[in-house]
């Protein structure tokens, strides 16, 4: 015998089917915690979380039609969930491999590449560091580049952790944004992959 709160999902799940933004917004609210905890532990990037939540409910309502309602939807969110992770991480792994033999190829007849490239990768991120604001490339320098922890730059700085950590988030994510555009540098996708990979953005 199905309880109350499967009834009520049943119920939300036939008028989505039909277009009910309503339903729409009621099984966001119900879902939208416990997926952003899963992705956020999963992509170790909140902004990254956030997107994917975003594009996960776009899925769902793109899908409605085709929702079973006598079929628990949680289930189901946490499978797209699941899908979007691993096309985020092969994609990653893709671009990585397609960076790599560029560089491989462009550099193979250059005398100690791996200098060049390097002297050649800190000016490009610096370049595009610097459109970010003074103190947001201040704060993004420490953090990734000394090492220092949130704390000691809020200490140095004299702002508050949740403040440091606005910053790397934001400046994160139009690094992010740069390295999506169609003419960004090689160098710079180099760059955002490698650190992608070792986790530091």
């Amino acid at each position: 015998m199905k309880t109350i709160v499967q009834r009520n999902e049943k119920a939300l799940l036939l008028r989505l089917r039909q277009g009910d933004h309503r339903a729409f917004n009621s099984l966001y609210d119900r879902y939208k915690s416990q997926l952003t905890r899963n992705l956020i532990s999963l992509l170790k990037d909140d902004v990254l979380a956030e997107d994917t939540l975003q594009e996960l409910f776009f899925r769902l309502w793109d899908r409605r039609e085709t929702i079973d309602p006598e079929q628990p939807i949680a289930g189901y969110l946490f499978r797209i969930s699941a899908n979007l992770v691993h096309d985020h991480f092969r994609k990653l792994v893709r671009d990585q491999k397609t960076v790599r033999a560029f560089w491989e190829t462009v550099l193979l007849h250059q005398e100690d590449p791996d200098t060049v490239r390097q002297q050649e990768m800190d000016e490009t991120l610096y370049k595009v560091l610097d459109q970010l604001s003074p103190q947001r490339k201040r704060v993004f320098l420490l953090c990734k580049f000394e090492q220092k922890t949130y704390q000691q730059v809020a200490d140095l700085l004299h702002i508050s952790v949740s403040a440091v950590r606005d910053h790397i988030i934001k400046a994160n994510k139009y690094l992010k944004s740069q390295y999506d555009r169609p003419e960004s540098s090689a160098l710079l996708v180099i760059f955002v992959v490698e650190q992608l990979t070792k986790g530091l953005f």
